[in-house]
């Protein structure tokens, strides 16, 4: 079986990888090419480019990328189908992969989505693309379904991939370290220097009113923590970098300020409270604010129905804001949102996630045999 693959962050990287791993399981002989991360090069992904070119994030930020952008694209779309995989699995990046599975849909390939991508929130016209080109859609969040269903598109509901990766540390959860506060200013470099001086900021300034404040950085697969070091040059908190074992580290702490995204899930799924930030460049906010059709910008908050954690975004990303917020965590809040978490993970089901997408993926090859 010749699988070709697309990842285009951090996370699709690690949920990508986990379904190759997967899929070699069940079918050792699987050749897999593409686009991947780290995670997905560790599974044997031979990389015709990397995620690391694909990850732009708000709207101005990819228009000043489109001309490498579309000669990325060019470039990968003549490796597939030069290479004429048996099924291409796309992971997330709609606006890099939908144009990509047209061409493979007409050149006879199978299309399978892994990770929905977001039309729910915006943009929800191209499920028409999805219900042309796409063969089945693999959700990882329980309220897609109804979504696709709703727009004539096969899809199922497999598990979220993160309870089969955090599932040996929530059968065996650290001590939580009192007033240990943790630091996930995302998985993209723009992300990180956009969040992190005021997180830091946050951080300085609670640490005056908690004498004995730990304060850890969670740092993403992929980020340079060299990088990371030097934006933390003139901080004014002693901040501990966590590279390995990054989820026992974040499950020991008993607050978190986090930036919007698959991070926020990995708090619920290691019960650990939070606060839900995000900052876009203004031109991006303006647009993305006319555009956006959701009551939520937390993923957490998405799956709960409700808000469960607070929020934090553009203007209200301030440290002050984070201060107060924080500060009710490592109080009474905290156990609060704990009780909310723990029906996040209840909906986010069973681990087995990555085996049960990578069956879809082999049904797919044997539909179009």
């Amino acid at each position: 079986m010749r699988v070709f693959l697309v990842a285009g962050e951090a996370s699709g990287d690690l949920h990508a990888a986990n379904l190759l791993r997967a899929l070699r399981a069940a079918h050792p002989a699987v050749e897999a090419f593409g686009v991947g991360g780290e995670r997905l090069r560790e599974a044997g992904l031979e990389c015709v480019a990397r995620s690391e070119e694909l990850s732009v994030m708000g709207l101005a930020e990819v228009v000043r990328e489109l001309p490498r952008l579309w000669r990325l694209a060019s470039r990968v779309r003549r490796q597939a189908l030069a290479r004429r995989p048996d099924v291409a699995v796309l992971v997330d990046s709609p606006d890099f992969n939908l144009p990509l599975a047209r061409r493979l849909r007409r050149a006879g390939v199978p299309v399978v989505i892994y990770v929905s991508p977001q039309l729910w929130a915006w943009r929800a016209g191209r499920v028409r693309r999805i219900r042309r080109d796409v063969r089945r859609v693999l959700c990882i969040l329980p309220f897609e379904v109804a979504f696709y269903t709703e727009h004539g598109v096969s899809a199922e509901y497999v598990g979220h991939p993160l309870v089969d990766e955090l599932a040996p540390v929530m059968a065996a959860m650290p001590p939580r370290r009192p007033s240990a506060l943790a630091l996930l200013p995302g998985s993209r470099w723009h992300e990180v220097e956009a969040l992190l001086p005021t997180m830091l900021a946050a951080a300085a300034a609670l640490a005056g009113e908690v004498p004995d404040l730990h304060v850890r950085l969670i740092a993403a697969p992929g980020l340079d923590r060299e990088r990371i070091e030097a934006l933390m040059r003139d901080a004014a908190v002693p901040v501990e970098v966590i590279a390995g074992d990054r989820h026992r580290a974040l499950a020991a702490c008993s607050a978190a300020l986090v930036a919007s995204g698959t991070a926020t899930l990995e708090c619920a799924l290691l019960d650990v409270p939070m606060v839900v930030g995000y900052r876009l460049q203004a031109l991006s906010y303006a647009l993305a604010k006319r555009l956006v059709r959701v009551p939520h910008v937390g993923l957490v908050n998405l799956v709960a129905g409700e808000r469960l954690a607070p929020e934090a975004v553009q203007g209200e990303f301030n440290a002050a804001r984070l201060v107060a917020e924080a500060r009710q965590l490592l109080g009474d809040a905290g156990a609060r949102q704990r009780a909310g978490l723990a029906e996040v993970r209840r909906r986010l089901g069973a681990p087995g996630a990555s085996a049960r997408a990578a069956a879809a993926v082999a049904a797919a090859v044997g539909e179009a045999g």
